[in-house]
């Protein structure tokens, strides 16, 4: 069986493309034109593993952009590659994508058994024909639909580009509905979404770290071996990756800026207090500079009096991302105040990482495992920002409990994520269709579901 993999937001696809391969299967990963651009330029595959040229060949460039205008057919399709080169010009956003024919989304992905993606590609399939195997979101509300982030950034003063902005959204839901599988695991937004327009996804994580490759020993890079030295320097050190979003700049209400907000400033608040509790550890906070609150988060440390004790670090690659973590006493997600709205890459990252997770969440007692049919991980809870302060005081007290409850959460991981997780994932991928007759199953099959571990 051939897999193709649409599109390597989070670098999702290419850990899938990995687990894959590792259990035996042809699998490939398609890239869109704009994956690894602009401000996503950190998830490109060559930033994700410290081998690429094993798996270079079977990673397949497509001229597909995941775009609004992927959806669209003529004479939509000039009006809106037009809209976003002129705005791209007068410097009102990063890039822009070309327009796309139905012959060139065919010739990009026939000639796979199976195809799984997230971003536009529903919307891209359905005007060739073509139906996705399993559908996944990469964002809160599903991308390209009527939520937040998507109507924030299209929405104009023109309500020509508004009925634009919808008619891309009726198409995404339209490919969403047509494909043979849609898996979720956020059970807030993200399910209400699927639910609003007739789909009932299954309840299944992405493997989306890939964790089955050794590290170097040694900083592989200068900048990695300057932030080695700062850990060491330290007792207690936490590691912030997630995108810093926690002020509403006036393009959401109220209630859409509540299901938005990564609330980093409970952070930056609960780190002035350990350092003030505990001045003696000297405790360290490492912050990627992304997102559109650095400003903010940069100036909340400075009048809190802790900017000396922040290391702001350039982007990196997961592969980066993950040689830092190995080193530091605490990973940490978002703190969503959303009820059973479940971690995102970063999070997952720290438990593959086998680092105890500080994280927003929101789940009744019981409630995780009768969701997802497995126990909650070993991690850090956080409901309200009073959490984040206790369970860094209780981590920096006891670091022989810091670490037990890291080695905990990777053989989690390993067990409900990760290559577990990617054998369920191929279980779906192997049932036969309703496309496809019983004896033509047996026949492409019959000997696919003895996976080597």
């Amino acid at each position: 069986m051939k897999i193709g993999l649409i599109g390597n937001m989070n670098n999702n696809n290419f850990a899938l493309m990995r687990y894959f391969r590792d259990l035996g299967v042809d699998a490939h990963l398609l890239l869109y034109i704009n994956d690894g651009q602009g401000t996503i330029s950190h998830f490109k595959p060559e930033y994700d593993t410290w081998d690429i040229e094993k798996w270079a060949p079977y990673i397949l460039q497509t001229n597909i952009p995941n775009a609004p205008v992927s959806a669209l057919d003529f004479p939509l399709s000039w009006l809106v590659a037009g809209r976003a080169m002129f705005r791209t010009c007068l410097g009102l956003q990063e890039g822009w994508a070309q327009c796309v024919s139905r012959r060139q989304i065919r010739n990009a992905y026939t000639g796979f058994d199976r195809l799984v993606a997230s971003g536009i590609s529903p919307a891209t399939l359905l005007r060739a024909n073509l139906r996705l195997d399993i559908f996944y979101p990469y964002s809160t509300g599903v991308e390209f639909l009527e939520t937040g982030e998507f109507v924030a950034q299209f929405s104009t003063g023109s309500k020509y580009f508004n009925l634009i902005r919808r008619k891309v959204a009726e198409r995404q839901a339209k490919g969403v509905m047509s494909a043979f599988n849609s898996v979720n695991s956020e059970m807030a937004v993200t399910q209400d979404t699927f639910l609003s327009i007739g789909v009932t996804p299954r309840v299944l994580n992405t493997p989306s770290v890939y964790n089955r490759e050794l590290l170097p020993d040694l900083a592989p890079t200068e900048n990695l071996h300057r932030i080695a030295g700062l850990i060491r320097s330290t007792s207690f050190s936490i590691f912030h990756q997630s995108r810093l979003m926690w002020k509403n700049n006036g393009q959401f209400s109220d209630e859409d800026w509540r299901l938005e907000s990564k609330n980093t400033q409970w952070l930056i608040h609960a780190f002035a207090q350990l350092v003030s509790a505990r001045p003696e550890l000297k405790p360290l906070l490492l912050i990627i500079e992304y997102g559109p609150d650095v400003g903010p988060t940069k100036q909340l440390a400075k009048e809190l009096g802790i900017a000396d004790c922040i290391e702001w670090l350039p982007k990196m690659g997961r592969r980066e991302l993950l040689w830092v973590l190995s080193r530091v006493s605490v990973g940490c997600g978002e703190f969503y105040d959303v009820p059973k709205m479940i971690w995102g890459g970063t999070g997952w990252e720290a438990l593959a990482s086998g680092k105890p997770l500080l994280q927003g969440f929101n789940f009744e007692l019981g409630e995780f495992e009768q969701i997802y049919g497995y126990p909650q991980p070993p991690m850090l809870p956080v409901r309200v920002q009073e959490d984040i302060l206790a369970h860094l005081l209780e981590m920096a007290d006891k670091p022989e409990k810091c670490e037990e409850i890291g080695q905990n959460a990777k053989i989690w991981f390993n067990r409900y994520n990760g290559i577990g997780l990617a054998r369920k994932w191929l279980d779906i991928l192997m049932a036969p269709r309703m496309d496809e007759s019983a004896e033509k199953y047996d026949r492409q099959t019959k000997t696919s579901h003895t996976y080597p571990r």
